[in-house]
């Protein structure tokens, strides 16, 4: 994995860095529950149905466009009511730390809405670990790409210098549209099996990230 190249990281939030997969799965269940369909019955199930777009995965455990806008509302509801319990991913703030340490640039871009990304992030002191923290303005369309894009576009980064660091298709998929290089993480919310580079724990990326002070010529691209 060569990724020397790489002057700043755009970190996933939910998934990545949160661990909150086994909290989000109780809260779905409520919601499958409330509306008599089948629970998702471990975090591998759990897993194997996660994807965006959201209604996709609403659809795939029963909550059809007909169900979907009243289920997300519900889960919103009861997700809101748990935040401050998911704690962060083993090494996430030791990963954090030394990427800065070693000169890359930090973002975080999360699929949470503003208010409830801050509450999500109040307990782990983290904002002045990025530069940037960027959010949707949309629950029902939790797209991400308008966000980094912009952010890209200000950043005085070629999108080759950015590595985004997901657990979902959705940052995968960004990624390649922006022309930045991805790394998925296999500990978040979606499984996948496809040909990209992986990551089992976020400690891992300290192996493949070098200093930026050992490729000088890299500071030119900010």
């Amino acid at each position: 994995m060569d990724l020397a190249h790489i002057r700043a990281v755009c970190w996933d939030w939910n998934g990545t860095l949160l661990d909150d997969v086994e909290i989000c799965r109780q809260v779905m269940n409520s919601v499958l529950e409330e509306h008599a369909l089948d629970l998702l019955v471990d975090e591998h199930a759990y897993r194997s149905v996660f994807r965006f777009p959201i209604r996709d995965f609403y659809g795939s455990v029963g909550l059809g466009d007909d169900r979907f806008v009243s289920a997300a509302t519900a889960y919103l509801d009861l997700l809101a009511v748990r935040v401050g319990e998911a704690q962060l991913h083993p090494d996430a703030r030791s990963t954090l730390a030394a990427l800065h340490e070693r000169g890359l640039r930090q973002v975080l871009a999360s699929a949470t809405l503003p208010d409830a990304l801050a509450r999500q992030m109040a307990p782990h002191d983290l904002v002045d670990a990025f530069e940037d923290v960027l959010s949707i303005d949309d629950p029902y369309r939790a797209s991400k790409h308008d966000v980094i894009a912009r952010w890209l576009s200000r950043s005085g980064l070629r999108p080759s210098a950015v590595l985004v660091i997901g657990d979902t298709n959705h940052d995968r998929e960004i990624a390649a549209d922006l022309g930045a290089e991805f790394v998925h993480f296999d500990g978040g919310h979606q499984n996948w099996s496809g040909d990209t580079r992986r990551i089992a724990t976020l400690g891992e990326l300290l192996d493949v990230l070098p200093p930026i002070a050992h490729h000088p010529e890299l500071r030119e691209l900010a």
